[in-house]
């Protein structure tokens, strides 16, 4: 049988959760710092354990359980979410950076993308259209939690997009001119799986490239940038609890 038509049963067997026990939200994370990140991510959590496919993890915040996999590209993302999708889980966050196309978001500002271009080579394969919609309520709790900790917030059209390298001069200038203000990776992918198995999903993206000035990764942040960078990054993981929480009814 093709893993497309697997069901519920085939993935708690698999994983070793047993019914009843299936995480409330599925936490994903786009990053190369994947061991730092897990380690961060995973120390807010309580009894925190590997499932049997590596890298894919739960754990209690308050009595509700989390999954979390730091999963880097669109392609490696759609496998927790699928996963987990077809398991029941309603609820799926996007965390991770994002490339910024808008001169007025500065480095720190996490960006909370509505719709999103899904031209992720993946996203098609579950359904998706041209774009896809992240959910217009979690959107807007989460831009209340991020303004209560002090934190700023963009509500973006947004793009996902195959490859961090691919990306020249002139396509972010064409983006740009079409109303894209922020690129990632995942962020489309993840809607997709979501929309197939009727999760709800949004993302919460740290503005760290500013594409529209040609300033990448690999250019040295000040020291206030890097800062600011850090601080958004700490926070969006609270938020994601915070939200995930809220969904659960804590």
């Amino acid at each position: 049988m093709a893993i497309l038509n697997y069901d519920a049963q085939h993935w708690r067997d698999a994983l070793g959760i047993a019914e009843g026990c299936e995480p409330t939200a599925l936490i994903l994370e786009g990053t190369w710092w994947r061991e730092t990140a897990t380690q961060a991510r995973l120390s807010k959590l309580n009894n925190v354990a590997e499932l049997a496919f590596p890298e894919m993890f739960v754990g209690d915040s308050n009595g509700v359980r989390i999954a979390y996999c730091c999963a880097y590209g669109a392609a490696r993302a759609v496998e927790p979410a699928h996963v987990f999708g077809q398991l029941g889980t309603k609820l799926m966050i996007q965390l991770g950076t994002c490339g910024s196309l808008d001169p007025n978001a500065g480095t720190g500002v996490v960006a909370l993308p509505v719709e999103c271009q899904a031209c992720d080579g993946v996203s098609q394969y579950y359904g998706a259209g041209e774009k896809v919609m992240t959910d217009p309520d979690l959107v807007s709790a989460a831009e209340r939690a991020l303004s209560q900790r002090g934190i700023p917030s963009q509500r973006t059209r947004h793009l996902t997009w195959p490859s961090l390298f691919a990306q020249s001069d002139e396509m972010c200038a064409e983006w740009a001119r079409e109303g894209i203000a922020s690129i990632d990776m995942e962020t489309s992918a993840v809607v997709a799986v979501g929309d197939r198995f009727g999760a709800r999903t949004f993302s919460l993206l740290t503005v760290w490239d500013q594409l529209f000035e040609g300033r990448t990764f690999n250019d040295p942040l000040p020291p206030e940038s890097a800062e600011a960078l850090k601080r958004s990054n700490d926070a969006v993981f609270d938020v994601a609890l915070e939200i995930a929480l809220g969904a659960a009814g804590r």
